[in-house]
């Protein structure tokens, strides 16, 4: 199965945000392992760093992934929380090879998953995914994956990236960035109209 599962290239050079706390700058990436996130290992074997290509779907899978904008016409955030936040900018430094589960029939195909599976807040289903992609090999026994390239939940159809630890020397801490100093946190503001208070 793994040599036939579709891959996508992240070229040296790119650029890769993470919204995190301002109590981590300055700190080294973290790549977690307790289980709790959608990709992470299912044994807590191998640790997992959460990427996106854009501000707007770092924040929309980290800040705001519990939103109920369907419930509720105000979208707001506390200028506290604001303050409180930076993006974290990540340069790969190597070019990364990512399962591409977001490829026309991969999840069906490969892993018998549909949306609802994929996108569930149980995640017992991506945690399978993980498992598989982390364990492939080439016919030479080297693990083919860095990580993996998926949907994001709530900024569909952007993709993110799940990074294992294995991967941490293909990707360096470029900067951190105060949220609200983000370039494209005012357009973030705008578009998806956010009220601070």
């Amino acid at each position: 199965m793994s040599p036939l599962l579709p891959s996508k290239l992240v070229a040296a050079g790119e650029l890769l945000q993470h919204v995190s706390r301002t109590a981590y700058r300055g700190k080294a990436l973290y790549f977690g392992r307790d289980g709790a996130n959608r990709y992470d290992s299912p044994d807590k074997a191998y640790g997992v760093l959460y990427l996106s290509f854009d501000l707007t779907t770092a924040l929309m899978e980290s800040v705001f992934h519990q939103h109920r904008w369907h419930r509720r016409k105000a979208r707001s955030i506390a200028l506290a929380e604001v303050k409180g936040r930076m993006v974290r900018v990540v340069g790969v430094t190597h070019n990364l090879t990512l399962a591409d589960l977001t490829a026309p029939g991969v999840m069906a195909q490969y892993f018998g998953l549909n949306l609802m599976q994929l996108s569930s807040r149980r995640y017992l289903h991506t945690h399978r995914v993980s498992q598989v992609v982390h364990d492939s090999l080439d016919k030479n026994g080297e693990p083919i994956f860095d990580g993996l390239v998926y949907p994001s939940r709530n900024n569909f159809p952007a993709t993110c990236v799940a990074l294992f630890d294995r991967a941490q020397h293909k990707v360096e801490l470029m900067d951190d960035i105060d949220l609200a100093d983000h370039i494209d946190w005012p357009h973030f503001v705008a578009g998806y109209r956010i009220g601070i208070f």
